[in-house]
C-alpha cells in the first residue's frame, strides 16, 4: 500500500516567504503607481499655472525658463509671417469637421531664427486635391500666443508612409520640417492666442491640459492592491485547507 509522501520540512516556510515576497512586490508596485500619479499631478499643476501668468516678450521669457518650463506660458512674439512656407497638418478635426490645422513660420525679429506658429483651423474644402488657400499678413507685426509641443506622432501611425507630402504633414517632427523650409527652427510651437487678429482668420480651438495619465497611474495602482489582496486571501485560504488537512 502506498503511502503519501510528507513534504520537507523546508518547504512550508519557504513557500510562505515567497507569498509574503510577492504580496510585498505588489504592493510596492502599487505604491510605485501612485508617486507616478503624483508627480503627473504635479506637472498639471505647473501647466495650468503656466497658462496663468501674463504674456511676455520672447527674449525676456527665454532668459527666464529653461525651454522644458515654457509649454503653455504666454509669449508676445515681434517679427513677420513668411507666406510661402505656410503648411498644413492633416486630419485634423473641429466641430466634427475635417480639415487642417495651418502652421506658418514666424521670422524673429530679435534673432535669426523662426518658430512656427499655429495659426487654427480650415476645412478640407471640396477637394482633397487642392490645399486650401489661406491670406497671410507678411507685414512686420507684434503677435501673441502660447507655447505648445508640434503635433507628435499618431499612435498608429505606420513609418512606411511618407510624413510629408508637399505642404501636407502627418504630423510635426521639427527636425525635418526645419530642413523641408530651410529655417533654423525653434524646438517648439506658439498657438496664436483666440483673439489675436489675423488676415486668415482661421477656427482656433487649442487643446485643454489633460491629465498627463493621473487617471491611469492610479487605475494601474488600483490592480497592483487587487491582485495583491487577490493573492493574500488565495494564500490564507490554502494555509487553512492545508492545516484542517493535516489535523485530519
Amino acid at each position: 500500500m502506498n503511502q503519501r509522501k510528507t513534504p520537507a520540512p523546508w518547504r512550508k516556510p519557504a513557500l510562505y516567504l515567497l507569498a509574503i515576497i510577492v504580496i510585498l512586490v505588489m504592493l510596492r508596485l502599487g505604491v510605485w503607481q501612485l508617486d507616478r500619479a503624483e508627480q503627473k499631478r504635479e506637472i498639471v499643476a505647473q501647466l495650468q499655472a503656466n497658462t496663468e501668468l501674463p504674456s511676455q516678450p520672447w527674449p525676456d521669457l527665454l532668459n527666464q525658463v529653461s525651454l522644458r518650463e515654457l509649454r503653455f506660458r504666454n509669449v508676445v512674439l515681434e517679427g513677420q509671417f513668411i507666406a510661402d512656407k505656410t503648411i498644413y497638418v492633416d486630419n485634423q478635426v473641429v466641430n466634427g469637421g475635417v480639415g487642417y490645422q495651418v502652421y506658418t513660420p514666424f521670422k524673429l525679429s530679435s534673432l535669426g531664427d523662426a518658430i512656427l506658429v499655429a495659426r487654427g483651423w480650415v476645412s478640407v474644402g471640396a477637394s482633397r486635391e487642392v490645399l486650401p488657400s489661406i491670406e497671410t499678413d507678411e507685414s512686420p507685426r507684434v503677435v501673441t500666443g502660447r507655447f505648445n509641443r508640434a503635433p507628435e506622432k499618431p499612435p498608429l501611425w505606420d513609418d512606411k508612409y511618407p510624413v510629408a507630402t508637399g505642404q501636407r504633414w502627418q504630423y510635426l517632427p521639427l527636425a525635418e520640417v526645419s530642413q523641408q523650409l530651410g529655417l533654423a527652427l525653434f524646438p517648439l510651437v506658439v498657438e496664436l492666442a483666440p483673439d489675436e487678429v489675423d488676415a486668415a482668420n482661421l477656427v482656433r480651438k487649442w487643446p485643454v491640459i489633460d491629465d498627463q495619465g493621473v487617471a491611469k497611474h492610479q487605475g494601474y495602482a488600483f490592480q497592483w492592491f487587487a491582485m495583491a489582496a487577490a493573492f493574500f486571501i488565495a494564500s490564507l485560504v490554502l494555509l487553512l485547507r492545508r492545516s484542517t488537512r493535516n489535523d485530519d
